[in-house]
């Protein structure tokens, strides 16, 4: 069985964008498809994604209960999403409605009847999947955001809908056939005029079929933005939605909104209403010929390619035990030594002495050594020593008072 909670292999299956979209070459994808027009990538690998996801994996990630919520896990049947009061129960150690969770016999019960799964804003709940997505992100300089769909055969969840962002589709599991329609929206954005359009606005703009795809393991459909699409499972399926988000225009408004500050003349009033619709035509020219100052300006360039450098999802930072030791310490040696008697080493003081367990007298003289230390220099001399008794060398030189964290 595959652990969801496992580093990455040393060799990963997807270790490059080019692994994802493979066999398609890397530089006809971004020349003829990318945010063009929609394709099967057909996979060579049927197991490519298999240190991302796998029956195995959702299993162990569904069974963390405690991280479900009735907004992070959904359920779907027929077109018709489920009230979380029919599949959810009161979160433990929460007040009551502050949060609701979902409990398995019931899911399950739904998932018989034919209900599709929903697991929302799953890319960071294991390392196979962050560092895949954390890839995307870095090759495409977009944030790329991710729900994975379990589907029951012959049971459609969704519509014919577009997105307001470009898709990648990753199969995993089963079999599943979708429908790309002719119509697209033009750069739709996460915004009410775009996200509440009615369902007759679908069926009237999506167009006819342009072509239809049968997804099998390690498969990949890429769907610009904007493009009408669904997908009905041909078996119990799953796979994983990565959504691709990109800096636009309109984010950069806000960064021109914070320059306007330093300059007196958006700080002025308008001019006032009796003075006719002339002058706040000239009062307005001459704002936007000062936004066209500021927007050539070297200062709003470089907030714009700060932005645009660190525009992504933060996934992880930990790297733990090596975080914790990655500390400076003080030695409080004054008075100490180490005496050797009958075969054992103690720590001798004006307190009297105490046994070193055996195998920690290295650890405990490399400390007394010195007067201050990095947790990283003592990672670095004793990368041999199992990590427990490393750290029990350390707690114990602390609870003892020779050693304090600065």
């Amino acid at each position: 069985m595959t652990d969801p909670m496992a580093r990455p292999s040393q060799t990963p299956r997807i270790a490059a964008f080019g692994d994802l979209i493979a066999p398609l070459d890397e530089a006809d994808f971004f020349a003829t498809y990318h945010d063009r027009q929609p394709v099967h990538i057909r996979s060579e690998r049927p197991d490519r994604f298999a240190d991302i996801m796998s029956w195995d994996i959702l299993t162990r990630l569904l069974n963390m209960t405690s991280v479900w919520t009735e907004d992070t896990l959904q359920l779907v049947l027929d077109k018709e999403p489920i009230p979380a009061a029919h599949y959810c129960v009161e979160g433990i150690g929460h007040r009551a409605g502050d949060r609701l969770q979902p409990d398995a016999e019931q899911v399950k019960t739904w998932l018989r009847r034919g209900a599709s799964l929903v697991a929302n804003d799953i890319d960071t709940l294991s390392p196979g999947m962050s560092a895949a997505f954390d890839l995307i992100e870095k090759r495409l300089g977009a944030k790329v955001q991710s729900n994975l769909y379990c589907s029951s055969a012959q049971h459609q969840a969704f519509d014919a809908h577009f997105d307001t962002h470009e898709v990648f589709a990753l199969h995993i599991e089963g079999e599943k056939t979708w429908r790309v329609y002719q119509g697209r929206t033009d750069r739709p954005i996460a915004h009410p005029g775009f996200r509440e359009l009615t369902q007759d606005f679908h069926a009237q703009n999506r167009g006819a079929v342009l072509f239809e795809a049968t997804l099998r393991p390690g498969d990949v459909l890429y769907i610009p933005r904007g493009y009408y699409h669904d997908a009905l499972a041909d078996s119990a399926s799953v796979h994983l939605a990565c959504g691709v988000t990109y800096p636009i225009g309109v984010d950069i408004v806000g960064i021109l909104h914070q320059h306007t500050f330093s300059h007196s003349a958006f700080r002025g009033n308008l001019p006032l209403t009796g003075t006719g619709d002339q002058a706040l035509r000239r009062h307005l020219a001459d704002l936007a010929a000062r936004l066209a100052k500021i927007a050539e300006s070297d200062s709003f360039f470089a907030d714009v390619k700060r932005f645009q450098d660190e525009f992504g999802y933060p996934r992880g930072g930990f790297d733990l035990p090596a975080d914790t030791l990655n500390r400076e310490y003080h030695v409080h040696a004054g008075g100490l030594s180490i005496v050797q008697r009958d075969g054992k080493q103690f720590l001798y003081g004006a307190k009297g002495a105490v046994a070193i367990p055996q195998g920690l007298e290295t650890a405990v003289a490399w400390m007394l050594d010195r007067q201050g230390f990095l947790g990283s220099d003592y990672l670095a001399a004793f990368p041999d020593m199992a990590s427990d008794q490393r750290q029990s060398a350390l707690t114990s030189m602390i609870a003892m008072k020779v050693v304090s964290v600065a």
